[in-house]
């Protein structure tokens, strides 16, 4: 719906690229001492807008080659798309690189094999999500069949790529819940060898007051254990477990055992204080191989130099 509108406004912008640039940087002259804070987040901001209209002009690219749509859930246009998507990631990752100097590490980091796996992952945002989602696509080769909020579909680019891809948007809605975690199950059902099924447990991105109203339910729901644990968790929601399982039990192969154990543990890694400017922020992997056909089991943690917490659920043995 807001293609056009927003291709139009980002070619605009594109075309004051110049203006801004240097309106950017004579602020940076005056307040921040030759830092070039805002010169920097303009010129991503460019960067990103030029990958929006790449990557929408792209689209209308493919959908014309579909046949005007006949044919764009084909395996063939399914490869394109996922194509797409990854130099689309491969672009903004390496614009951030380059004038953010950010840098990437896999903290026991796993060997590439086939076979699916699962990915569960702290929510820290929109970047960090992206950052996630490219590691898998990039570095990994995998295709990712990702559950998001609805929300992000307000973002044309994201629309309109991940609603022809195998992905799943879902929204807080107590009424729904079951035909939500239907669905979840449903996406983790059909993985092949090179797929990953990524999900974000914590369902939102954190506040206080999430936190609050999320230990103040389970308290509400008799999970008097489960509330003392999430007490603990000063910069990390409880996650909900109920889409976890449900795409653990609907993954090919059956319910998979890691590392010889019939447990599988959601490791997630939160900041008791505030990060410093010049402390790395690190992506960490911490993957379990199980044996027979059951997928592996990756959960991703986004962790600062401080401060864990984890939480086990009960996966029947196979």
């Amino acid at each position: 719906m807001f293609g056009p509108l927003v291709l139009a406004i980002s070619l605009v912008l594109i075309a004051l690229a110049p203006a801004l640039l240097l309106a950017a940087a004579v602020t940076d002259l005056v307040l921040s001492r030759r830092r070039w804070q805002t010169t920097r987040v303009v010129a991503f901001a460019e960067a990103y807008l030029c990958v929006e209209v790449a990557g929408l002009l792209a689209l209308f690219g493919l959908w014309i080659a579909s046949g005007f749509g006949a044919t764009i859930r084909s395996e063939r246009m399914q490869r394109a798309h996922y194509g797409l998507l990854r130099r689309l990631l491969a672009a903004t990752n390496g614009a951030v690189r380059r004038l953010f100097r950010m840098k990437i590490w896999i903290e026991d980091r796993p060997e590439r094999r086939p076979g699916p796996i699962l990915v569960f992952s702290r929510h820290a945002g929109p970047g960090n999500s992206l950052m996630l989602v490219g590691t898998l696509m990039i570095g990994y080769r995998r295709s990712p069949r990702i559950v998001m909020l609805a929300k992000l579909q307000w973002e044309p680019l994201f629309d309109t790529m991940l609603n022809r891809l195998p992905n799943r948007f879902i929204q807080h809605d107590p009424r729904n819940r079951q035909r939500y975690v239907d669905m979840i199950g449903e996406l983790a059902s059909g993985l092949g060898d090179d797929d990953a099924f990524v999900l974000f447990p914590e369902g939102h991105d954190f506040t206080y007051v999430k936190r609050l109203r999320a230990i103040a339910h389970l308290r509400k729901r008799g999970y008097h254990d489960a509330a003392l644990k999430a007490e603990r968790m000063e910069r990390v929601l409880p996650p909900k477990h109920g889409g976890v399982m449900a795409a653990i039990t609907a993954a090919p192969g059956g319910p998979p055992r890691t590392r010889g154990v019939d447990r599988v543990a959601v490791r997630m890694v939160a900041a008791n204080r505030r990060l410093d400017r010049r402390a790395p922020h690190r992506a960490a992997a911490v993957t379990g191989y199980g044996g027979g056909s059951g997928p592996v089991i990756s959960g991703v943690s986004h962790s600062s130099p401080v401060g864990a917490w984890s939480v086990e659920s009960a996966i029947p043995s196979s």
